[in-house]
């Protein structure tokens, strides 16, 4: 069963863990470039299509650590085989490890809604773009600055 949290939709998507062993901002910059440049040429607008696109590379045949299958339209990094861009039916399976999700991820389910809602305004307030979105929450470091803040404010009733 695919796991989902809201945390992979924000600021713009996470693609922390479409990838690994990152090489650097600019290289998952040009890797997603390619990607999207090969999505369009293929223009896939059926399942069928949508599968040859994912299947034209094995699952551990990265660009610069970046899945092949991560592109970006209209400003959004993501995954078109994504469950929720077909009604949750789920292309990435047998193809990607669908069921992972980073240490960020999973703390965040575990927290009270009050706490959910402080840290996706921290996240905010940083105003930073998908990238280094991804990769704090892939790192987890967005969630250590977290509770390090939490921790200086006294906010000590959210660190549980």
């Amino acid at each position: 069963m695919t796991r989902f949290t809201l945390l992979c939709q924000l600021n713009g998507g996470c693609m922390g863990c479409c990838g690994r062993d990152f090489i650097s901002k600019e290289k998952i910059k040009e890797a997603i470039r390619e990607n999207t440049e090969e999505f369009k040429a293929a223009n896939p607008l059926v399942k069928a299509q949508l599968m040859k696109f994912r299947d034209r590379a094995h699952p551990h045949d990265l660009r610069y650590g970046v899945c092949r299958n991560l592109i970006e339209l209209e400003g959004k990094i993501f995954c078109p085989l994504h469950p929720s861009l077909h009604q949750r039916v789920d292309l990435r399976t047998n193809h990607c490890d669908i069921d992972f999700m980073c240490r960020t991820a999973v703390t965040f389910e575990t927290w009270v809604a009050e706490k959910q809602k402080r840290f996706i305004d921290f996240i905010a307030g940083k105003k930073i773009d998908n990238l280094d979105f991804s990769l704090g929450i892939d790192k987890g470091t967005l969630l250590d600055e977290f509770e390090a803040f939490l921790q200086s404010n006294g906010n000590t009733e959210l660190l549980m």
